[in-house]
């Protein structure tokens, strides 16, 4: 029975305005915030229909984001996201990298669950392996859409 959700946040939850960047948020975002007047809601769009259905989702379930870095920390996103996530894990504060199934296992153990009760969605092949390999229920995000016909169906099931 999945008892928690576990969401990556970039390329799941924030996307670059510019389609055609295909590097690192991260390192995008530490580029930029260089720059005086930087907001980071210039440069990245949030996926508002997923941060809805996972805010439905929260008195059901708890929704959690657990990401490589530090971007989702920027002010900017907030609001959008204190609302919706009981807790935000970054791989980087817990010096663990999500590309090793160790990582998953310190997830379980914070969340106090056992692997198969987390369900994970990440868009990176590796991350999902890993999370597998670790015991954890794992969707890859391709799209909105798909992604929540999935998580609609392992929840009643």
């Amino acid at each position: 029975m999945i008892k928690a959700i576990v969401s990556d946040f970039s390329r799941v939850l924030l996307f670059p305005k510019d389609k055609s960047y295909q590097g690192s948020l991260n390192a995008l975002h530490k580029e930029l915030s260089e720059k005086p007047s930087y907001n980071a809601l210039d440069f990245f769009e949030l996926n508002v229909g997923l941060l809805d259905f996972y805010k439905s989702l929260k008195d059901r379930i708890p929704v959690y984001i657990f990401t490589s870095d530090v971007i989702q920390d920027s002010p900017e996103f907030q609001p959008y996201l204190q609302p919706v996530f009981k807790e935000v894990l970054s791989a980087k504060k817990m010096n663990t990298d999500k590309k090793t199934s160790e990582a998953y296992g310190l997830v379980a153990s914070h969340l106090k669950l056992g692997p198969n009760e987390i369900l994970y969605v990440d868009d990176a092949p590796e991350n999902i392996q890993a999370a597998k390999t670790a015991g954890l229920n794992t969707f890859l995000y391709k799209d909105y859409e798909n992604l929540l016909n999935q998580i609609r169906e392992a929840l009643n099931s």
